[in-house]
């Protein structure tokens, strides 16, 4: 008599291990298809290129002023022509940069969205019932609005200063012709875009709400600085603190060129702001590694 042994058949999908990349994907796909974020993208589109147009037309608008008042005072028109449009150099290269105090809160909104819009949803707990490591789970999402806000701060800089600068008078264009610093403006206004993804993200696995989070980015970035602003003609501490506000760091960050008697030149602004951002996503990702979910 002869006694046959059967062997539990090998899994094919055995060796197959829950990897980054692969929760970095699936943080992608959640982020491409969450229609806000599209909508969102939109509007900061339209609110970087259009301020860039409109600080085209204001500097038009301010060099015909200037050959006005020259032709008044009776000064060579050539002279006065030539000098007047390389005045406006530093708005001209910087203007890809001009709409930063509207679009810091939105593109940290987007970033709170992206977070926040999981709990709302309870997909969240899908999410981490998949990913149990809860740390990949958060540094995936981290890197993805990082990417993300990279990108497009570098991308709608860049076309903001195209476009604003085929608006401008010839004379203007012939007189401040493109400087590789432009390119460097617009990493700035990336790396400052990437910063306040984090400060988004940070608050937006805080409160674990929409509205909660986005209430505290207006906080940060609008409500806060008109606060000490208004203290600051009491109370010398108020006028101390008034340059190291988030968004007058991001002014300082961006600058095409710093002030000779700035507070900060645009690698100490950047230091500063990232303390600012930096301690929302701590505080973001303790309460979603080590709290329920629920």
């Amino acid at each position: 008599m002869t006694t046959t042994t059967f062997s539990p058949k090998a899994s094919r999908y055995a060796d197959k291990k829950l990897s980054f990349f692969g929760v970095v994907r699936s943080e992608f796909l959640k982020f491409r298809t969450l229609t806000t974020n599209w909508v969102m993208t939109g509007v900061l589109a339209v609110v970087v290129i259009g301020f860039a147009m409109l600080g085209g037309l204001f500097i038009n608008s301010m060099y015909k002023s200037a050959l006005s008042a020259a032709e008044m005072e009776g000064l060579p028109a050539g002279s006065v022509d030539q000098s007047a449009a390389t005045s406006f150099a530093n708005d001209v290269f910087s203007n890809g940069a001009v709409s930063m105090d509207m679009a810091n809160m939105l593109i940290a909104s987007i970033a709170v969205v992206f977070v926040a819009s999981e709990y709302a949803t309870r997909s969240i707990s899908t999410t981490l019932a998949t990913v149990p490591k809860r740390s990949m789970v958060f540094f995936a999402k981290l890197l993805m609005v990082s990417v993300y806000s990279f990108t497009l701060g570098f991308v709608l800089s860049l076309l903001g200063f195209f476009a604003s600068y085929a608006i401008l008078e010839p004379a203007i264009r012939d007189a401040n012709p493109f400087e590789v610093g432009v390119l460097y403006n617009c990493l700035a206004v990336a790396a400052y875009f990437m910063m306040l993804a984090w400060m988004g993200i940070g608050f937006g696995a805080l409160m674990r709400n929409n509205a909660g989070g986005i209430v505290l980015v207006v906080s940060c970035l609008f409500v806060l600085p008109i606060m000490f602003a208004l203290f600051a003609g009491g109370f010398e501490w108020a006028t101390n603190m008034v340059p190291y506000m988030p968004n007058l760091l991001g002014h300082s960050m961006v600058a095409y060129e710093v002030a000779a008697d700035a507070k900060h030149n645009n690698l100490e602004a950047a230091g500063y702001l990232a303390i600012w951002c930096v301690v929302p996503a701590v505080l973001g990702y303790l309460r979603f590694r080590f709290t329920d979910s629920k």
